[in-house]
């Protein structure tokens, strides 16, 4: 998102000018060496193709490690290769795999639940609001907008756009293949009721071109199209070196992030005729990715 400066006729540009404490994080022209960005793990990153193009995800071991265990296994055995995404609801998810989560069998372990983990002192937690509609509080966890309740010493992903989550049946302990990506809204109401365990940094749009089911079918596709179909997924540090890539996302951490949350929650631009209060959605705060 580039920095515009000097145009404020137009919404866009007003919006971004009120983060220009921000311009090292989100700009453009930013190298990835520049200080404000984290170089993400590649065991970490899991190479969606659906379709012939790259949906590129951050997996999260440090709030869902046995989840993202089993995704990381199920991807290198090729599980995924050949399935599809079979559910897609306009402005809320696309969900896909081999429809365990529809009541089809397999012989994969079912997960245990991960909706939440413990409060630490070692988590680099950086608050950005209190209260958050959906909790006591709501922030960001090395890139990933999180919200917690310090009186239960619990803290846990939220359904923000991105997320990637397991699907599962009405037992809590029924995860197993099945997975979605929230594609639209944020479905806040979901936090802590399904197992979060990575995000979209890249590659979102691809997954909001992908064909809808009806409203009747509850999404469910009639005919799998080859628009639908997962052609692979795969660990980046396992794939040959010539294919793997570095990828970089904002640094949550930093001065640089906190002068943004800063700005966002004060919007004093000339544009605005009624100043929006001093708060923030941490599902609209946003978290950019690239790759070198």
């Amino acid at each position: 998102m580039a920095i515009l400066r000097g145009m404020a006729n137009s919404w866009a540009e007003v919006v971004v000018s009120s983060m220009l404490a921000a311009s090292i994080l989100i700009g453009s022209n930013a190298s990835a060496n520049d200080e404000g960005w984290q170089l993400v793990d590649p065991g970490n990153i899991a190479v969606l193709q659906v379709d012939g193009d790259r949906v590129v995800i951050e997996l999260n071991p440090e709030f869902a490690p046995a989840t993202v265990n089993q995704f990381r296994r199920l991807a290198r055995e090729g599980f995924y290769d050949g399935q599809s995404f079979y559910r897609v609801i306009d402005g809320f998810v696309a969900q896909g795999g081999d429809g365990s989560d529809m009541g089809a069998a397999n012989n994969e372990p079912t997960i245990r639940p991960e909706f939440e983990r413990d409060w630490t002192d070692d988590i680099q937690y950086v608050r950005a609001q209190s209260p958050d509609l959906f909790a006591p509080e709501a922030g960001f966890v090395n890139g990933f907008p999180v919200a917690a309740d310090r009186q239960s010493e619990k803290i846990w992903l939220t359904h923000c756009p991105g997320a990637i989550a397991m699907a599962r049946l009405n037992a809590a302990d029924s995860s197993s293949t099945d997975f979605y990506v929230v594609i639209g809204q944020a479905p806040r109401y979901l936090d802590r009721n399904l197992s979060v365990f990575g995000r979209v940094v890249l590659g979102l749009d691809v997954l909001q071109r992908l064909p809808r089911g009806s409203k009747e079918s509850s999404g469910i596709l009639e005919n799998i199209g080859d628009g639908s179909i997962i052609d692979s997924v795969r660990i980046l540090s396992d794939l040959p070196q010539a294919e793997q890539f570095s990828l970089w996302r904002v640094d949550t951490n930093g001065p640089g992030f906190s002068e943004m949350l800063d700005a966002r929650r004060n919007r004093d631009a000339e544009f605005f005729v009624h100043k929006p209060p001093a708060v923030i959605d941490v599902c609209q705060v946003p978290l950019s990715g690239r790759i070198e």
